[in-house]
């Protein structure tokens, strides 16, 4: 059975890293009064950053 999904340890790292450095990133620049599209281009990473995360999890819970 193959399973059409993130796998391994690196796309959840990446995922992981995606996801902090864009929701943070979009944070910060909110505060510090950038413009609009960059503070939406950072969550969007940050967003599919958790997806990729969220994605490996389910992954992995199938399989074991």
């Amino acid at each position: 059975m193959t399973t059409a999904g993130p796998r391994g340890s690196r796309t959840f790292v990446l995922g992981m890293c995606a996801s902090v450095g864009g929701i943070a990133g979009a944070v910060r620049g909110a505060a510090d009064g950038m413009g609009l599209l960059k503070v939406l281009g950072l969550l969007a990473v940050g967003v599919f950053g958790v997806l990729l995360t969220v994605g490996c999890v389910v992954n992995y819970a199938r399989e074991r």
